[in-house]
């Protein structure tokens, strides 16, 4: 028996609305054509698969039973269409980039992206930018973008990392604590205070590598639920202290920022991929990022274009 691939699927799509009018909105098909579609499918498979008699329709207990293998074969199809639109997609030239919308201000960042395009103006950047870099790294894996610009370092088996610039931590400090009359602080020299963190997963990698120090020198974490964006608006209201890391950290005129001196948490901006087949534009980003990069162990010599 060929039963039409596109009849099962619109079968699934008024299966699971219980309605042809919503299902037929819902494909953005017209609404008869969509029934007489059920309906040859119906005639193809020998038994009704719903039950048209009341006010509203109602799937028969063939239509049940059918439904089952059919949602199982309408997932495989979304996979391997959107499987096949990863593959057009890195034919094409166009590539897609996430970033988190702290790394805006950071040399690197400008000076990867300008460069690409001044090598490959033929190619499409397209931009995402999110929150935070652990949504970036969620779209990586997702595959819905081909790279990221993020804050690391990174700890996924997963992802490639390529780092673009070594950021060095300073931290903003009230005013009237007496450690805003200092040059310089220490880590050690935060116990007893209380540290805005932007981070809530206190068991993620990133949660870890950023803010494990502040318990260990006997300060306190105090997370802030509208994030990054507005870190230094929590801290300004609660007088808390805050790590800053780019440019784009503006301090409050009733803060000061010292540097940290002395052991810190490592943090740096990178480029990251997923362990994959990429286009040939992928390849030249990759290997351009490889080129600006500030490890010389990575570093590779330009090409021509």
């Amino acid at each position: 028996m060929n039963l039409s691939l596109e009849r099962v699927l619109r079968f699934v799509a008024v299966a699971e609305q219980l309605s042809f009018t919503r299902a037929a909105t819902l494909l953005g098909i017209d609404q008869p054509w969509l029934s007489r579609q059920v309906m040859q499918l119906e005639g193809q498979l020998g038994f009704p698969l719903f039950d048209r008699s009341g006010p509203s329709i109602v799937l028969t207990p063939a239509g049940v039973e059918f439904l089952e293998a059919a949602q199982d074969l309408a997932e495989a199809a979304n996979r391997v269409r959107d499987k096949a639109a990863q593959m057009n997609r890195r034919a094409q030239s166009l590539l897609r980039v996430g970033m988190s919308y702290s790394t805006y201000p950071l040399e690197a960042r400008e000076r990867l992206l300008q460069g690409y395009a001044a090598v490959r103006p033929n190619v499409t950047l397209e931009y995402l930018a999110v929150e935070l870099s652990e949504h970036v790294l969620q779209k990586l894996r997702e595959d819905v973008i081909d790279f990221g610009i993020v804050f690391g370092p990174l700890n996924d088996p997963d992802l490639e990392c390529c780092v673009l610039e070594v950021i060095d931590m300073s931290i903003a400090v009230p005013k009237e604590d007496p450690l805003a009359k200092a040059s310089s602080v220490s880590l050690s020299d935060l116990a007893g205070r209380r540290i805005a963190v932007a981070l809530a997963n206190a068991n993620s990698f990133a949660y870890k590598n950023n803010y494990a120090w502040i318990p260990e020198v006997g300060a306190t974490p105090v997370h802030g639920p509208e994030g990054r964006r507005f870190i230094f608006d929590a801290a300004e209201k609660q007088r808390l202290f805050v790590t800053c890391y780019t440019p784009a950290d503006k301090v409050p005129g009733s803060f000061v920022q010292l540097p940290v001196i002395g052991p810190k948490p490592k943090v740096n901006l990178s480029l990251v991929r997923s362990k994959r087949v990429v286009s040939p534009p992928g390849e030249r980003l990759w290997r351009l990022a490889h080129e600006l990069s500030i490890d010389p162990a990575t570093r590779l010599e330009p090409l021509e274009n």
